[in-house]
């Protein structure tokens, strides 16, 4: 029996945007975790969309209220609800920037005991990415793992790792990765 193999999908981004190299790199690094046995948590976007239901609720309920009733019964209502709707949304923005931050995945592995996160930023009109890597144990865990607690942090330009055409060397990628994601889990000195 001969087996099928598929390649992978070439990934193309333009190299004059710097928004979609650290998008292709971002992606990359997501693909190589979930293969090295990551699940990814999806804490973050739960927050957010549960904040953000509340503030639509709220609307909601003032849409039925006021359709049943006059405006001046309803308006202290209509008050309150734009005022929920504000507050929960700056709650969003709030844990976005000071929570949250540049973090776009965070997973557990149960077999390891830990959980790793991974942020990435770049700056205007420099075309390096910026990842940094962080782990903790999982919680609850009764024998957690001793792990570097520092973050690991990677700087490379993108030309490291697109070719002119922009498409994206994952192999050189993933072998610069592989190395911080070991750097990152090397257990300590005792």
């Amino acid at each position: 029996m001969v087996e099928a193999t598929v390649a992978p999908a070439k990934v193309m981004a333009n190299t004059s945007s710097v928004g979609e190299l650290k998008a292709a790199c971002d992606k990359g690094l997501k693909e190589l975790l979930t293969a090295r046995g990551y699940e990814e948590m999806h804490t973050h976007t739960d927050v957010k969309l549960v904040l953000g239901y509340i503030g639509v609720a709220f609307c909601a309920i003032d849409f039925a209220y006021s359709w049943k009733y006059p405006f001046d019964q309803t308006k202290w209502f209509s008050y309150i609800s734009v005022s929920v709707y504000a507050l929960v949304s700056a709650l969003a923005l709030v844990y976005s920037y000071v929570v949250q931050r540049d973090t776009f995945f965070v997973g557990y592995n149960k077999a390891k005991g830990h959980v790793v996160s991974a942020g990435s930023c770049t700056r205007r009109n420099e075309p390096t990415y910026r990842l940094t890597l962080t782990t903790r144990p999982i919680r609850g865990r009764q024998d957690p793992p001793v792990f570097n607690s520092k973050p690991v942090e990677l700087r490379q330009p993108f030309t490291t790792w697109f070719y002119e055409d922009g498409e994206f060397a994952s192999a050189k990628f993933n072998s610069d990765i592989e190395g911080a994601v070991e750097a990152l889990l090397a257990k300590k000195a005792e």
